[in-house]
C-alpha cells in the first residue's frame, strides 16, 4: 500500500461528513428553552382520595405534581389526570419562588385536557401564551420542555414515531395520540413537546420500558381551547358502539356482502349512549363515516396521519354536528345520518370514573349499600378484572354503557358491619339488589323511597339476584341500631345519595 492511500481515505471520509443534511432538517434542532421560560409552569395539586370500602370517611389528602404551559396571559393548559380529584391547585413560574393559586376553569376527562385559570393578583407579569401548531412529520426529532419543582427549565428528546388512536388514560373514550419513540425521559404529566419551534402536543402517557411517550396533539388541544372559551363547553363526540375486524370471508358471506366488497368493519355492540347509538344495529357493517372509507380494521386513510381508526372521525366532531354513516345492513347499502353526541360518566350504568366525588352509599342496620362503579371494582387491586366476582364484572364489561329507564344504577350490598340487628348475615356481600320491600331497585335513591313502603309491616325485606339469601330487617330495632352502628363505626352520615 502506498503512502498516498491512507491520505485518500481520510479525504474521502471528510467528503462524507461534508455532505449536506436533508432539506429542512435544521428546523428541528432549535432549542426553545429561553423562549419558553415565560410560558411554562410547575403545578402542585392536593387531591382527595376517598376510601371505597368506607365511603363515609373524610378523604385522605395526597399531593401530586404536574406541568403546564400558558395558553393565555392567565390561563394554563395541563392534563385532566394532573388536575383530577383536586382539592387545591397552586402553580409556580420560572424565576418566581412564590406559588400562584389556580382554579379549574374547564376539565374534560374524555380528552384528558384541563384549562386552569391563575390568580391574576399573584401572577405578576402575564404569562406568554403558546400557540399550538397542527403539524406532524413522521420521524422528525422532537424536544420536550418542563419546569421542574426546583424551578429549572428541563429538556428531553425523542422522535415522532406514529399517529395512532389510543384509549384515553382518564376515560372510556379513544383519541388520536402521537407516539414519541426513543424518549430520553419517558414521563408524562403534560410536558410540552415541540418539533423545532412548533409546539405539537403535551405528554399524556409514558412507557418507561419501551421508552415511549404519548402526546395529545395540537388538533385536539386547539379544539378543546376553542370550545372552552366560548362560554359553554360541550366536548368531543364519542362513539356509541364497538366494532371488531371483518376479515373472515365466511362472515362476509353470512352478511350477504358481495365478494368484491373488501371494506367495512363489523358492529359488534351498540350502546345506549354516544354517537351512532340511535341509528346503528348489531351486525351492521360500517363502510364509511363522513365519506371516509373504512377498511376491515376500522381504519381510514388520513392525508396527514396515514391510516387512523374511525374514532378520530367521531372525536373530530363538535356536539350536535351531523355525522354520516354508510353501512351494509340486511344485504343492502344504506346511508344514515345522526348527530355527534357524548355523555357524562355519571349517566353510565356502571360509571367509569367519579373524579373528585364522594362515593354514594346507604347504611341501614349495618348493611352497606353502594352503587357499582369502576372505582369500586378497583379495590381488588392490580389485575382486578380477573379477581372481581363474575356477576359484578359482567355488569361492567357488558352493560356499563346500557343504562335504561328501567335501570340507572347497579346497586349492591357491599358488605355488612357486624351488629346484633344483623346476626346471621355477617358474611354477606357483593350481591346485586333486586327488590327492597317489593319495589324494584333501579337506582340507589330508590332504597330511600322503598323504606317508606309497607308501613304496616314489622320488617324491611331485601331480595337479591342469583338466588342469594333474602335479608329481613326488624323495623322496631332499626332506629336504635343505626345510632349504635354509627357511633361504633364512626359514621357521621348514614346516607349519601345525590339523587
Amino acid at each position: 500500500m502506498s503512502a498516498k492511500e491512507p491520505l485518500h481515505c481520510v479525504l474521502l471520509l471528510g467528503l462524507v461528513f461534508a455532505l449536506p443534511l436533508p432539506a429542512g432538517a435544521d428546523q428541528y434542532n432549535t432549542d426553545m428553552s429561553d423562549q419558553l421560560k415565560k410560558s411554562l409552569v410547575y403545578i402542585n395539586i392536593s387531591t382527595y382520595i376517598y376510601n371505597q370500602m368506607q365511603p363515609w370517611k373524610s378523604p385522605e389528602i395526597v399531593e401530586k405534581a404536574g406541568f403546564g404551559c400558558a395558553v393565555g396571559p392567565f390561563e394554563v393548559l395541563t392534563t385532566a389526570r394532573n388536575a383530577s380529584d383536586a382539592a387545591f391547585i397552586k402553580t409556580r413560574r420560572h424565576g418566581q419562588n412564590e406559588f400562584i393559586p389556580a382554579d379549574v376553569k374547564v376539565i374534560d376527562y374524555q380528552s384528558n385536557l384541563c384549562l386552569l385559570e391563575l390568580d391574576k393578583e399573584a401572577v405578576g407579569k402575564p404569562l406568554e401564551p403558546i400557540d399550538f401548531v397542527e403539524d406532524y412529520d413522521k420521524g422528525a426529532p422532537v424536544q420536550s420542555y418542563w419546569l421542574s419543582a426546583a424551578g429549572h427549565l428541563t429538556t428531553g428528546r425523542g422522535y415522532l414515531d406514529e399517529a395512532k388512536v389510543y384509549k384515553s388514560t382518564t376515560s372510556y373514550a379513544s383519541f388520536l395520540n402521537f407516539t414519541v419513540a426513543n424518549a430520553s425521559t419517558a414521563a408524562a404529566q403534560a410536558r410540552l413537546y415541540c418539533m423545532g419551534k412548533k409546539p405539537v402536543g403535551v405528554a399524556c402517557w409514558a412507557d418507561g420500558n419501551a421508552q415511549e411517550v404519548g402526546l395529545i396533539p395540537s388538533v385536539t388541544i386547539n379544539r378543546f381551547l376553542a370550545d372552552a372559551r366560548d362560554g359553554r363547553y360541550e366536548g368531543f363526540g364519542t362513539a356509541g358502539f364497538t366494532t371488531t375486524t371483518l376479515l373472515d370471508p365466511t362472515m362476509r358471506a353470512w352478511l350477504k356482502m358481495p365478494e368484491d366488497m373488501k371494506t367495512g368493519v363489523y358492529v359488534a355492540r351498540v350502546n345506549n349512549l354516544g354517537t351512532g347509538s340511535d341509528i346503528l344495529k348489531e351486525n351492521d357493517v360500517i363502510l364509511a363515516i363522513d365519506e371516509h372509507s373504512l377498511n376491515a380494521y376500522g381504519r381510514f386513510e388520513h392525508e396527514q396521519f396515514d391510516r387512523v381508526s374511525y374514532h378520530h372521525l367521531i372525536t373530530s366532531h363538535s356536539i350536535g354536528e351531523d355525522v354520516i354513516f354508510d353501512i351494509w345492513r340486511d344485504g343492502k347499502n344504506r346511508r344514515l345520518q345522526t348527530k355527534a353526541r357524548n355523555f357524562n360518566a355519571s349517566e353510565m350504568l356502571v360509571p367509569y370514573y367519579e373524579y373528585g366525588k364522594q362515593p354514594e352509599y346507604i347504611v341501614t342496620a349495618g348493611f352497606v349499600f353502594q352503587r357499582l362503579t369502576r372505582d369500586y371494582l378497583q379495590i381488588w387491586g392490580d389485575g382486578w378484572s380477573g379477581k372481581v366476582p363474575p356477576h359484578l364484572y359482567h355488569y361492567y364489561r357488558d352493560m356499563a354503557f346500557k343504562p335504561s329507564d328501567q335501570r340507572r344504577d347497579i346497586v349492591i350490598l357491599s358488605y355488612v358491619l357486624p351488629a346484633d340487628i344483623n346476626l346471621g348475615y355477617h358474611g354477606l356481600g357483593q350481591m346485586v339488589v333486586s327488590t327492597f320491600n317489593g319495589a324494584e331497585i333501579t337506582s340507589l335513591s330508590d332504597i330511600i323511597e322503598a323504606q317508606k313502603l309497607n308501613p304496616e309491616s314489622k320488617f324491611d325485606v331485601v331480595e337479591f339476584e342469583h338466588d342469594y339469601p333474602t335479608i329481613v330487617i326488624p323495623r322496631t330495632e332499626l332506629q336504635f341500631a343505626d345510632i349504635t352502628i354509627a357511633r361504633t363505626y364512626g359514621i357521621t352520615k348514614l346516607v349519601n345519595v345525590s339523587r
